[in-house]
């Protein structure tokens, strides 16, 4: 067990005693204890964060001309996750919009002005157009550029992704991200331990925390969780360095934009604005259905 030195010491009673004003006080003594002598080491430690994909180039494409509105990816990103109900909005957030304009069926403009926008929505409608958004995971990330302790970070395949760790939760990148998709932890996350996920970590309050890209799925060769529960397969995720991968095909031979381009960000999400070829079939937001875990249950 490492020594406790006495600036350690003056630490761990300061963070004792500041947490004994917080609602989960013995949360806060453990994360000091753990961050000073290091967490207990049980010798079955899971590979949350697998190793960048050598060569590739990771996003995803969204069809707003298939999108729904069903919020199934929002369900299932907050299960595949361990997300907590405490963590509000959620990392995926769809917005009702105006419907688009003219006989093509695109978008008057790409950042849908004037026309407010909110994801608060409890009935679809067949005149609307629903648009979903989360992390970018952008190229010039502003949320690593401002972290102060490096625990945002991009690696080479494309993820921006978060060493909960390091991370003081200073919310400095919350404050930079242009797409608001950033969460912070202001309370211990309860996720019940028959619906947690084994390959996710769960994340401590006082941390911030967003979506990963599924990182623990996408690296070993699977696709992100909102891909997969999509039921009008209105998104696509996949290697934008293969000339062979369908985002790249889509983004080449389809209308598309990013959103928020002239900040030169370089956002990893592409929309496509195609007119709507599939009918709208369902009026409420789908509830949680089930399997959606991870591929240890699959």
């Amino acid at each position: 067990m490492k020594k406790i030195n006495r600036r350690d010491f003056v630490k761990l009673a300061s963070a004792a005693g500041a947490g004994s004003l917080l609602p989960d006080p013995l949360f806060v003594l453990r994360d000091a204890v753990d961050q000073i002598i290091g967490p207990k080491k049980t010798g079955k430690e899971v590979e949350y964060v697998p190793k960048p994909v050598s060569g590739a180039k990771f996003g995803m494409v969204i069809d707003l001309g298939k999108c729904i509105g069903c919020r199934r990816c929002a369900y299932a990103c907050k299960r595949e996750n361990n997300v907590s109900d405490s963590i509000s909005p959620p990392y995926i957030m769809v917005f009702e919009t105006e419907s688009a304009t003219g006989t093509t069926g695109h978008f008057a403009s790409p950042e849908m002005k004037g026309k407010g926008t909110t994801m608060y929505y409890t009935r679809l409608r067949k005149d609307k157009w629903y648009m979903p958004v989360q992390c970018n995971h952008c190229d010039n990330a502003p949320c690593v550029q401002v972290c102060p302790t490096g625990a945002s970070y991009k690696d080479p395949d494309g993820l921006v992704l978060i060493d909960y760790d390091k991370c003081i939760g200073c919310r400095y990148c919350m404050t930079a991200c242009p797409y608001g998709a950033r969460r912070f932890n202001w309370w211990e996350p309860h996720v019940s331990r028959d619906r947690r996920n084994p390959l996710v970590p769960m994340r401590r309050h006082g941390v911030v925390e967003k979506c990963t890209f599924c990182v623990h799925r996408t690296r070993r060769g699977k696709f992100t969780r909102c891909v997969e529960v999509c039921p009008n397969r209105a998104r696509t995720f996949g290697n934008f360095n293969d000339p062979d991968s369908k985002v790249r095909k889509l983004i080449e031979s389809e209308r598309n934009f990013r959103l928020k381009e002239v900040l030169n960000t370089g956002p990893r999400i592409w929309y496509l604005t195609k007119p709507k070829d599939k009918h709208m079939q369902w009026y409420r937001p789908l509830p949680p259905f089930k399997n959606i875990r991870g591929i240890m249950h699959e």
